[in-house]
């Protein structure tokens, strides 16, 4: 029988309760979380540490990571800038190193602050792009740890990497597994969704992200993750599927609906 593994981004309550929330995933068979370090530990130093403590409790309720998220939140990296070219490479070893401590494969980067490419051409900005992750192969070969790359649209401040097109010539480029896409349904609330480029893409495409827009609760599913929910059924496509939603303060009412919504649509 064809079933998915669901999960939930940890972006979705505060911290603080982390405990009600897990417990609720695990009583509606949600398999675990994609996680955003930066929501747990607040500043990236010794953030390893708190992960591994983190990691104890999700396990004592057989909860998976999925991935992680949210790696350049609170860092100021920019891939543009020559002189933080070492700080980044150090930084996305450290998150390799959390994602074994997580036991999970996969690294989500998204951020446009991070891809910020000012007023660099397109040809000086790919060839920046390519240079640099060429390096970070050899780290992933190694772990075995994948990097997502997710294209974001414009809407949310995206100057880069915002068509799905564009990114999957990149990654081809890069001429290794290791590299794929993070789909997240939010950039199609603002532009026609192509079905032909989503499936002529599907080898790429490693992590799928369900999210409303301004990635508000699922409470009331838009059209599009109706008719793309269909869609992935019908194509048998992605065994992982995932709930993105952006939320400081811990509503459980919301998160109950939204996690019933997302259970009868993509399960």
């Amino acid at each position: 029988m064809y079933k998915k593994k669901l999960f939930v981004s940890n972006l979705a309550w505060n911290h603080f309760d982390s405990k009600k929330v897990l417990k609720l995933l695990k009583n509606y068979s949600i398999n675990g979380i994609d996680l955003a370090p930066i929501k747990i530990s607040h500043k990236w130093k010794n953030s390893e540490i708190k992960m591994k403590r983190f990691y104890k409790v999700i396990s004592l309720l057989d909860l998976q990571v999925n991935a992680i998220q949210g790696v350049f939140y609170k860092t100021n990296y920019n891939l543009f800038k020559k002189h933080h070219e070492f700080k980044i490479y150090n930084h996305i070893f450290k998150m390799i190193k959390i994602s074994k401590t997580l036991n999970c494969n996969k690294i989500i980067i998204g951020s446009s602050n991070f891809r910020n490419n000012n007023k660099l051409n397109t040809f000086d900005s790919d060839n920046i792009f390519l240079n640099f992750f060429t390096k970070i192969i050899p780290l992933l070969k190694k772990n075995k740890i994948y990097i997502c790359f997710e294209p974001i649209p414009k809407n949310y401040g995206e100057k880069y990497l915002n068509d799905i097109n564009k990114l999957a010539n990149l990654i081809k480029k890069l001429k290794t597994p290791w590299f794929g896409i993070n789909f997240d349904t939010s950039i199609y609330h603002f532009n026609k969704f192509n079905k032909n480029n989503f499936l002529d893409n599907q080898k790429l495409i490693k992590n799928i992200q369900i999210s409303e827009k301004n990635f508000s609760f699922f409470t009331h599913p838009s059209k599009f993750n109706l008719l793309f929910a269909k869609l992935l059924k019908k194509n048998k496509f992605a065994r992982k599927v995932s709930l993105e939603i952006i939320c400081k303060k811990t509503d459980l009412k919301k998160l109950l609906i939204s996690l019933k919504n997302f259970k009868k649509l993509f399960n």
